[in-house]
């Protein structure tokens, strides 16, 4: 059986105990992992996640199309922000994005190493983990949080991936955060918007006024997007 371990910040993945025959799942529910999802379900072709804003201005003027925020806000060079609705809100069909945030990329970047990484939220559970269960490797899930600290929202995602990862017989969680994870979540999921709304990013993202992106980012399994990283880039493996 396949196991399943969850790192509950960033700073704990250096300290991970699953080193063979692995895929990092990254979480960042509010709300780089939900926009990724949402920037393949408008049509993106490849999403290249960047560290920094530097190299983001780089692949600017090489004419990509790029996004990027920090501290919740869209950067100012960017085409767009960190906003699963407003890409919804657009046809991107067949365009190259390159992507940075504050926590989400982030994580990706500290994943690398790994070679396989793919991303998840509430919005794409179902499809990223039926992609999971194909590719019988054990999975280490690292919550994206909040600038290296624990983040409610990724913590109650976690739950729910070792949920249905072990619904399907072929998972066990080997750690105590995905037992917690799991627990958390099996207690919050009937009331899901009430336990978030308690959350300090939800806050924070509530008094900037992005109620759209909110209301999104918990609409469980509402996209079909797998994005998976290549090592250069993510590309949607549903339409591969």
């Amino acid at each position: 059986m396949k196991t399943i371990e969850v790192c509950l910040s960033p700073a704990l993945f250096k300290f991970k105990s699953t080193h063979d025959n692995y895929i990092v799942v990254i979480v960042d529910v509010l709300r780089a992992t939900t926009a990724f999802c949402a920037a393949f379900d408008s049509g993106v072709e490849t999403l290249i996640p960047v560290s920094g804003l530097d190299e983001l201005l780089d692949y600017k003027n090489k004419g990509y199309l790029t996004a990027a925020e920090r501290d919740g806000k869209k950067v100012d060079f960017a085409d767009f922000g960190n906003s699963p609705t407003v890409f919804l809100q657009n046809d991107l069909t067949g365009k190259n994005l390159a992507y940075s945030t504050t926590n989400g990329t982030q994580a990706v970047e500290l994943a690398k190493t790994s070679g396989n990484i793919v991303v998840a939220a509430f919005t794409n559970l179902n499809a990223v983990c039926d992609w999971l269960v194909k590719q019988e490797k054990n999975i280490v899930i690292l919550c994206s949080g909040w600038k290296n600290t624990f983040s409610l929202e990724d913590t109650l995602c976690a739950g729910a991936l070792v949920e249905e990862l072990e619904i399907s017989g072929k998972y066990a969680h080997c750690c105590d955060a995905a037992f917690v994870s799991l627990k958390l979540w099996q207690k919050s999921k009937s009331e899901l918007l009430e336990v978030v709304q308690e959350a300090n990013h939800y806050q924070r993202l509530s008094a900037m006024g992005l109620m759209e992106d909110l209301k999104h980012c918990f609409n469980l399994n509402c996209s079909s997007s797998v994005p998976v990283y290549d090592g250069l880039e993510f590309i949607n493996m549903t339409t591969r």
